[in-house]
């Protein structure tokens, strides 16, 4: 640990060249991922965030990503310095209230609401014109959510799910099912970029205005996996009057920013579809961290 906080203080005092007043570590989530916030004086800014990982692949997955969300002016961190190694960059801070900290601290106000009908004209902002700059190759691991992709997230939740609470199940009646909502899934026409964890935690608030963070596992999918995340998101259970205003408000941001008009029928199905998938993700993910590795 004194060695990261040291390379962290190289590199600050190398690109930025002011005075650290502390360097604190953050909780820790489900990432390897390690954060600390700096605070300093005699800067343009008071904090910044530096993170440490390892996996040099995410970091410039990371990087890209935000170099091009931020030519479409979405609201995502300033990148400061990145070390010569790429395991340590310094990101702009966005403090420590996210979306679902709001939510829980305030209840569903029309405040709250707002927050999330910002999130959401955000979101397709990005999606829609980010897609046009991206090269998917940079992706981490696959350029496109598609068939194979949607395939493993049902497989997740039948491996650190079912099988890891030992759930019985008819196994070839699973794979079946699961084999037939990936083919038409896999097949929707609306496919730009999709955050993959597009959640109240990985949206900051600061100043009544939405951030985004932690979006290096993003690739080319259906735009209706990040409305999905965002709106069933188990920990914030929103009414249905809210995610429902709340889809209808996403369809309407899309239509003013696409050429072409969103069939709101199909759109809708698919949607549902997502929801599912997406659900199924996530007990397959608390699976992982919670019943497996104990986290």
């Amino acid at each position: 640990m004194t060695n990261i906080r040291a390379a962290i203080t190289d590199l600050f005092q190398q690109k930025i060249r002011g005075e650290i007043i502390s360097i604190d570590q953050l909780p820790q989530s489900g990432s390897d991922r390690m954060y600390f916030r700096i605070h300093t004086s005699g800067n343009e800014f008071t904090s910044c965030i530096a993170t440490y990982n390892t996996n040099v692949k995410e970091n410039n997955t990371f990087l890209y990503f935000t170099d091009i969300f931020l030519q479409t002016k979405a609201p995502v961190p300033q990148i400061y310095a990145v070390n010569d190694e790429h395991t340590i960059y310094l990101q702009q801070d966005f403090g420590n209230e996210s979306l679902l900290n709001v939510l829980e601290n305030s209840g569903a106000t029309d405040v709250v609401f707002d927050l999330y009908k910002k999130s959401l004209a955000a979101l397709a902002s990005l999606q829609v014109k980010a897609d046009a700059l991206l090269d998917y190759n940079k992706c981490i691991t696959s350029k496109e959510f598609g068939k194979s992709a949607i395939l493993n997230d049902l497989l997740y939740f039948k491996y650190y799910f079912l099988d890891t609470l030992k759930v019985p199940y008819d196994k070839e009646a699973l794979i079946e099912d699961f084999d037939m909502l990936s083919n038409y899934l896999s097949l929707t026409g609306q496919k730009y970029f999709m955050f993959r964890d597009f959640q109240g935690r990985n949206i900051m608030v600061k100043n009544e205005e939405v951030f985004f963070i932690d979006y290096q596992g993003g690739m080319k999918g259906a735009l209706q996996y990040d409305v999905a995340s965002l709106l069933w998101q188990a920990k914030a259970d929103l009414s249905e009057q809210w995610k429902n205003e709340l889809f209808e408000y996403y369809i309407n941001c899309l239509d003013d920013i696409s050429e072409n008009k969103i069939e709101r029928e199909s759109f809708r199905n698919q949607y549902k579809g997502f929801v599912l998938i997406r659900l199924l993700q996530v007990l397959g993910a608390y699976g992982f961290r919670g019943l497996f590795e104990r986290k």
